[in-house]
């Protein structure tokens, strides 16, 4: 999955395409960094908050190759990358249906 650095479990990736697809839906992608907790299980997904960048479809080259390297003080010390970061929060809807906010708080 082009927005995680690493492989996780098929329950968390099935929720990862989730957020992959309400991203492109916002033009562009989103890069994991953390798992901010509220962990729940819901329809054999693992569903939780994160945070990491929604980068622009037109950035995501330069941006992934500094992500896929680990070069996590490159992106914090610049303030073209540091303003793309944001929070993934879920809510349950009606009939437990997902919904996904994108936020910088």
């Amino acid at each position: 999955m082009q927005g995680l650095r690493s492989s996780e479990e098929e329950d968390f990736e099935k929720f990862f395409s989730i957020v992959e697809e309400e991203a492109k839906k916002l033009g562009g992608v989103f890069f994991c960094d953390t798992f901010e907790g509220r962990d729940l299980v819901l329809n054999n997904m693992k569903v939780c908050d994160l945070g990491g960048w929604l980068v622009p479809a037109s950035d995501v080259e330069d941006f992934e190759s500094i992500y896929v390297a680990g070069k996590d003080d490159e992106l914090w010390e610049n303030d073209k990358w540091y303003d793309m970061y944001i929070f993934v929060n879920y809510s349950l809807g009606d009939n437990n249906e997902l919904t996904l906010k994108f936020d910088k708080k």
